[in-house]
């Protein structure tokens, strides 16, 4: 059985596989969205870690893994999550990869996700498929180690992140059968950052734009 699928803003996606319902980053959610059994965040920054979003999808039985820095903001029961651990839920398997920019800078000249801050992606296998969230990050040595995969969720804008170009890249190493560009639209990138991604992807790449909160 295929998964579902949605994208919400910015890197908030929803994947809907084997039973289990997951959210990562959820950022701009409509009020009547299903629960998680499952939710992870990346890190601290507020397109990724939104309380009164958070609030909307988390119950009591909700497992929330997050990473270091994202923990420290959040209530409750909590796993932290750094990169190169792996944790299991029923059939999903939740590895975390490093996540970091290089080149994208902030004002003071650090960049704008330090790798010191431990700040994660995610590939998660569940039954017969894989997936590769980038959440924020550059093109870095680390993606070496993650493909194949069948979806990568990777950002486009430039904003902070991988640029379209830089995300292609990207995608070539990481090896996805589908891509789905993330992280445009509002002050963060238009829909041509991921129109100019999903023409510099390799030719065997399937891409889906989608729309907010819609199907590709």
């Amino acid at each position: 059985m295929e998964p579902t699928i949605t994208w919400y803003a910015q890197s908030a996606i929803r994947i809907d596989a084997e039973g289990i319902r997951i959210y990562v980053d959820p950022y701009h959610l409509p009020d009547d969205q299903p629960p998680a059994d499952v939710l992870i965040i990346t890190h601290q920054h507020g397109d990724h870690l939104s309380p009164d979003d958070i609030a909307k999808v988390r119950h009591e039985e909700t497992a929330v893994f997050a990473n270091p820095t994202a923990a420290e903001k959040l209530s409750g029961r909590v796993f932290i999550l750094r990169p190169g651990q792996i944790v299991h839920y029923g059939p999903l398997e939740i590895r975390a990869v490093p996540a970091y920019t290089i080149t994208k800078l902030r004002k003071d000249g650090e960049p704008t996700h330090p790798k010191a801050e431990e700040h994660i992606g995610v590939v998660l296998d569940i039954g017969d498929h894989t997936f590769y969230d980038a959440a924020d990050t550059d093109v870095i040595p680390e993606m070496e180690s993650i493909g194949p995969v069948d979806y990568a969720f990777l950002p486009v804008s430039g904003r902070a992140v991988m640029t379209a170009e830089e995300a292609a890249e990207a995608a070539r190493i990481v090896q996805p059968t589908i891509a789905v560009p993330v992280h445009f639209g509002g002050p963060m990138g238009t829909i041509d950052d991921a129109r100019r991604f999903a023409e510099l992807v390799p030719s065997q790449v399937r891409v889906w734009i989608m729309e907010p909160a819609g199907n590709p």
